[in-house]
């Protein structure tokens, strides 16, 4: 088996990249925390995640009163969690460079009632589990059955300033 020879910044980038589905959470008015699915926009991660979200929704109230959110991310080969900052563009263009057929299918009264929000990420805390799944469920069960202090060995981690 080779070594990983991915720096932890392609590593955040790859899982991001892997799921388009992810938890953005904001704070409430109120000091709680509200977390929502969103659909990512973009195909690569480039230290920023886009989204569309609807124009006069909570998710961009919250973000206009407290810019800080964090982005998680989960795929069948890892966990990401982004921290950053979110900014609402109501740029016409970035909406129509996004709109498809799933966004209409969560917009359904048009481009107009959608804005873009951009997280631009400040930090990434990582759990890359990619490569051998079996190697990595036997060292569940080894540490599982051994009694002794064995960890398995689920990957790697880490944190990653960007």
């Amino acid at each position: 088996m080779s070594e990983d020879t991915r720096s932890p910044e392609q590593i955040v980038a790859d899982l991001v990249e892997k799921s388009p589905i992810c938890m953005v959470t904001t704070t409430a008015a109120d000091g709680s925390l509200e977390a929502r699915p969103m659909t990512r926009q973009d195909s690569a991660f480039d230290g920023r995640i886009r989204f569309l979200a609807p124009r006069d929704g909570d998710l961009v109230t919250e973000v206009r009163a407290d810019s800080k959110v964090n982005v998680s991310v989960q795929s069948s080969d890892g966990f990401v969690s982004v921290s950053g900052r979110a900014e609402v563009d109501d740029s016409r263009d970035t909406v129509d460079q996004n709109w498809n057929a799933a966004a209409e299918a969560w917009f359904p009264d048009g481009p107009e009632t959608a804005v873009g929000l951009v997280v631009h990420a400040d930090s990434a805390e990582y759990w890359d589990s990619s490569g051998s799944t079996i190697a990595h469920v036997a060292s569940f069960v080894r540490a599982a059955v051994s009694g002794d202090d064995h960890t398995p060995d689920m990957g790697t981690s880490g944190t990653v300033e960007l």
